[in-house]
C-alpha cells in the first residue's frame, strides 16, 4: 500500500521537475531552494520505495517507474483542480485564479494588451503566467497545469481546442549600416547577394520551410546561408554583421542596438499565433481570457 503521508506538494514538485528537467529552474518555479526541492523528491522516493529521477551533473531524467508515476500524479492533480473549481461553482464562488502559459514573443506586445483588457473584467483575479516553448505549453494544458496558453499551433492538438488568433508576417533584419537599410521596402530579389541567416526550429519547421521555398523560388542560393536555432540568436548574428535574417515581426518591437527591420514586399510567409485550452470543465475566468484574446487579435 502507498504511504498515506504522500502529500499534494510532493506530486506538484515532481510534475514541475518533470517539465523543467532541471532542479534549479524547478525550484525557482516552486518558490523554494534547490536543496529543499531535492529533499522533497527524496522524501517522495522514500515513501514510494523506488527512484523517480536519475540525477547527473548535467541533466535530470525520469526513470521508467518515474514516468509511470508521473502520469498518475498529473491525473490526480488535474482531478483535484477540477474538484475544487466545480465545488466553488456549486457554492456560488467563481474561481478567481487563472494559470496562463505563453511563448516569449507574446510578452512584448500581445499578452500585455490582452491582460490589460482582462483586468477590467477581473480586477482582483490571481493571474499566474508561465513562459515556455510551445510543445511544453501543450503538455501543461493537457495535464491541467495551465488553463490556457498562447502558442504556435501544434501539428497534433490531441484533446486540446486550438484556435488561430492571427498570422504574423516576417520582416528582414539587418544592421543599420547595411546598404539595404536605406531602402524602406525590399523585394526578395534584393537579397540575392546577401548571406541569409536562417532560423532552424524543429517545432516550427512548416513556417521556416515556407520561407526557404520562397527564397529558393526567387533564385537565392541557400547553400551560402547560416543557421540559428532561435530568433534571438539570429538577431545576435545580425548585430555581429554576419548577414540578414528573416524574422517574425514581433522582433521589430524590441529596441535592438544597430539593427533595423524592413518589410519584404513579395515575402508572403507567415507564422501563426494560437490560443489552446482543454474544453472539459473550463472555468468561466479562462473562457473570458480566451474571448479577450480573440478581440485583441482582431484589433491588432
Amino acid at each position: 500500500m502507498v504511504n498515506r503521508s504522500t502529500e499534494v506538494r510532493h506530486l506538484h514538485a515532481l510534475c514541475v521537475l518533470a517539465q523543467e528537467l532541471h532542479f534549479g529552474r524547478a525550484a525557482q518555479r516552486l518558490n523554494m531552494t534547490q536543496p529543499a526541492l531535492s529533499q522533497l523528491i527524496r522524501d517522495l522516493e522514500g515513501k514510494l520505495g523506488f527512484r523517480l529521477v536519475e540525477r547527473t551533473t548535467r541533466r535530470v531524467l525520469l526513470t521508467g517507474p518515474g514516468r509511470s508515476f508521473l502520469a498518475e500524479a498529473e491525473a490526480i492533480l488535474l482531478h483535484l483542480d477540477r474538484a475544487i473549481e466545480t465545488s466553488r461553482a456549486e457554492a456560488g464562488q467563481a474561481a478567481n485564479s487563472i494559470r496562463i502559459g505563453a511563448i516569449l514573443p507574446t510578452s512584448f506586445e500581445f499578452l500585455p494588451s490582452v491582460l490589460a483588457s482582462f483586468r477590467r473584467r477581473y480586477p482582483k483575479a490571481e493571474i499566474h503566467i508561465e513562459s515556455r516553448e510551445s510543445p511544453q505549453l501543450v503538455t501543461a494544458v493537457e495535464t491541467g497545469a495551465l488553463h490556457v496558453a498562447l502558442l504556435r499551433p501544434p501539428k497534433n492538438a490531441g484533446t486540446l481546442s486550438v484556435e488561430t488568433l492571427r498570422r504574423e508576417p516576417f520582416v528582414a533584419a539587418m544592421r543599420t549600416d547595411h546598404p539595404l537599410a536605406r531602402t524602406e521596402l525590399l523585394h526578395l530579389d534584393d537579397l540575392k547577394k546577401e548571406c541569409i541567416i536562417r532560423i532552424a526550429r524543429g517545432d516550427l519547421r512548416d513556417a521556416f520551410d515556407e520561407i526557404d521555398q520562397q527564397l529558393e523560388g526567387a533564385g537565392l542560393d541557400l547553400n551560402q546561408s547560416r543557421s540559428a536555432d532561435t530568433t534571438l540568436t539570429a538577431l545576435a548574428l545580425v548585430c555581429a554583421g554576419d548577414g540578414i535574417s528573416l524574422v517574425p515581426a514581433w522582433a521589430a518591437t524590441l529596441p535592438w542596438k544597430d539593427v533595423c527591420f524592413r518589410r519584404v514586399e513579395d515575402l508572403s510567409a507567415c507564422i501563426d499565433l494560437a490560443v489552446a485550452w482543454e474544453a472539459t470543465n473550463l472555468p468561466p475566468i479562462a473562457q473570458h481570457f480566451i474571448d479577450v484574446a480573440r478581440r485583441t487579435a482582431l484589433l491588432s
